[in-house]
């Protein structure tokens, strides 16, 4: 069993490796891109956007170090993200990140919420020509931590069941088994106007 428990963890972190990989550098390239784009006819904002990105490699680089971080880490990251979004989408970008500070305070996997709200983005916020909102809440439910990532977007389609099935949450699904076995789950919702996605994890002591 620990033999198991050992192979199943190193899984979890070759695909967590594999996850930075996939996300960093597209989005660094993108962000750049925008920036110099803004600099002679939109100095602030070229400047905001690249404090926002600075933050934004600062934390990525320190949770990057450790195999746990904690989730008031993790919104952070989430926070520069969506920030950075916002500057380049303009009025069609709104967001909210609700959590208290003793569940920011808890032990969470790291990037284990951003491919959620990447995929908001994605597939909800940004192909739809009005955008919308994306909220991001974390509190407790019974014995389990319940992260909603909900948004106004397109959603992911007609029918809940097959929805999500790409690499971003297939990643997530395998890291939550390889955590928690059966303890947690990724749960997609489709609403009247877009989409939640609730991750459910056993609730941690704070440390």
């Amino acid at each position: 069993e620990a033999a198991v428990e050992r192979a199943e963890r190193q899984r979890a972190t070759a695909e967590l490796k594999t996850l930075r990989a996939q996300v960093e550098p597209h989005f660094l390239y993108n962000t750049l891109a925008n920036v110099v784009s803004l600099i002679e006819h939109d100095p602030a904002t070229a400047k905001h956007m690249t404090e926002r990105l600075i933050g934004y490699l600062r934390n990525t680089l320190a949770t990057s170090r450790r195999d746990r971080v904690t989730l008031g880490d993790e919104l952070a990251i989430v926070g520069d993200y969506l920030e950075i979004l916002r500057l380049r989408m303009g009025e069609r970008l709104r967001y909210a990140i609700e959590a208290d500070e003793a569940t920011r305070a808890l032990p969470f996997p790291p990037l284990l919420l951003q491919p959620l709200v990447e995929n908001a983005i994605k597939h909800g916020l940004e192909p739809k020509i009005g955008g919308g909102t994306l909220r991001v809440r974390a509190q407790r439910r019974g014995e389990l931590l319940d992260i909603e990532v909900s948004d106004t977007g397109l959603g992911f389609g007609a029918d809940p069941a097959t929805a999500g099935t790409g690499t971003g949450l297939s990643n997530v699904r395998e890291r939550l088994r390889a955590l928690h076995g059966e303890g947690a789950r990724l749960v997609i919702e489709q609403q009247r106007e877009g989409t939640l996605v609730r991750l459910l994890l056993p609730w941690p002591d704070a440390p």
